[in-house]
């Protein structure tokens, strides 16, 4: 067809003959140039009875016979090109084609065929396989760390490298984690915190009820003692009959009940909410004037007292609760020291830190008893019973106040006695930088 469209440039034949050779080079195809009336004029007698198409082809053409290959290779096919030259003549191109190599290159395909066919479908497996395992393992990563979020492990995270709908699931997967996670640690902070509120209330509540039950017991004996003076003497009962005797005793009893009443209203106030005024006070003064509270007890029981207590000492304390604490202190000394016996006191400041020590001697502990000395009514020795005229909440009131001032304190034996100790932190006072 470009040869027929180059030809219509030319008045004739004969100077189409660079083009048609060219075009017998490159084809490599039998071709010839028939007229209107069918005989074949190119290539014609003049030139020669035998035309050279090509290097390795010789081909002869009969004027009343249609242009056959000598030495046809196999099957062969011919089209017909209709050429108009430019004088307006027309011609038909006719070329012939052998189509033996075609025969030949579709014999080699069809041989070759099962193995391509079998190479794509291999091929085909393989694409599909890793298109696969592109596709389902994030999915896969996808469920895997789900199913450790089903069970409250949250240690797992998606990989978030892709952009698509997958990458976005991951993103907001990590996101649901995360905040789980987080939720959940609170709720078991939470949990922890509210098992031990719990716990502690249950323990107050039961420190409260063993509380309340050894004050019922407490005040139930005084009352029985002072039930059966009343009705005895009322009843004329025999060995009643001095009156004054047992009103004297009766007030005695009336006494230690008032004076367990005011001690169980006292601890009831330190349990309650009442407000607490702190300030900076000497606590050298504050040990001195209660030293003086209890100079008859000690000529009583005919016991001396060492002091080692500084000039001034301050540090800031709500007073009436500490001046009671200390008094506390000194009495339970006194009465549980037998008679002759030494009482030391010493007060110091060491590094910022106020310790405090007293120390009653002669009398010693057990190791077992010394952790509940601090409990309401307990008594580490039965046989003192109430003979020293102790209600058994010295100490406890001891215990409330030291636990107010957030103080350090103890008791301990020594080689000597038993020895009470706390600390409290140092304050200087404002009138010393003036």
């Amino acid at each position: 067809m470009h040869l027929a469209e180059q030809m219509t440039d030319f008045d004739n034949i004969d100077d189409c003959e660079n083009e048609l050779t060219d075009f017998s080079a490159e084809t490599n195809a039998t071709f010839w140039i028939e007229d209107s009336n069918g005989y074949i004029i190119y290539p014609n007698e003049a030139s020669t009875e035998t035309s050279t198409v090509s290097a390795d082809q010789t081909v002869t053409f009969d004027e009343d016979a249609s242009f056959i290959d000598m030495q046809p290779s196999g099957t062969t096919t011919t089209n017909f090109y209709p050429i108009t030259l430019k004088n307006g003549t027309t011609y038909t191109l006719a070329v012939q084609t052998d189509l033996y190599v075609v025969q030949q290159a579709t014999k080699v395909l069809l041989s070759i065929l099962p193995y391509v066919i079998l190479m794509v479908f291999l091929l085909a497996l393989l694409c599909a396989w890793l298109y696969t395992w592109y596709i389902t393992r994030p999915i896969v990563q996808l469920s895997r760390i789900s199913k450790q979020m089903a069970e409250l492990n949250f240690s797992g995270q998606c990989n978030t490298s892709r952009e698509d709908e997958l990458g976005c699931l991951a993103q907001n997967l990590n996101s649901l984690s995360a905040s789980l996670s987080t939720a959940l640690n609170d709720l078991q902070t939470a949990n922890r915190q509210l098992k031990t509120d719990i716990e502690k209330e249950q323990a107050l509540e039961q420190q409260r009820v063993e509380f309340f039950s050894a004050a019922s017991h407490e005040l139930k004996t005084p009352l029985t003692i002072l039930k059966g003076h009343l009705a005895g003497m009322l009843n004329g009962v025999s060995g009643y009959e001095n009156h004054t005797e047992y009103m004297e005793r009766s007030i005695a009893v009336v006494d230690r009940m008032e004076k367990l009443v005011k001690e169980l209203l006292y601890v009831s106030k330190a349990d309650g909410t009442q407000k607490c005024e702190y300030k900076t006070v000497d606590i050298a003064e504050v040990f001195r004037v209660q030293i003086a509270t209890v100079t008859d007890l000690l000529e009583k029981k005919k016991q001396s007292l060492e002091a080692n207590i500084p000039d001034r000492l301050y540090c800031e304390v709500e007073q009436v609760q500490m001046e009671r604490a200390i008094q506390n202190i000194l009495v339970n000394a006194i009465r549980y020291s037998p008679s002759g016996e030494l009482i030391r006191i010493s007060l110091s400041e060491i590094y910022g830190t106020i310790r405090g020590e007293i120390e009653n001697t002669g009398v010693h502990v057990s190791d077992d008893a010394i952790p509940h000395l601090f409990e309401a009514f307990y008594r580490a020795d039965a046989s003192r019973n109430r003979n020293t005229g102790g209600t058994g909440l010295g100490l406890y009131i001891v215990r409330k106040i030291m636990e107010m001032h957030h103080a350090k304190y103890g008791i301990s034996n020594t080689s000597n006695g038993v020895l009470f100790w706390f600390e409290l932190p140092c304050k200087q006072p404002i009138d010393n930088f003036i």
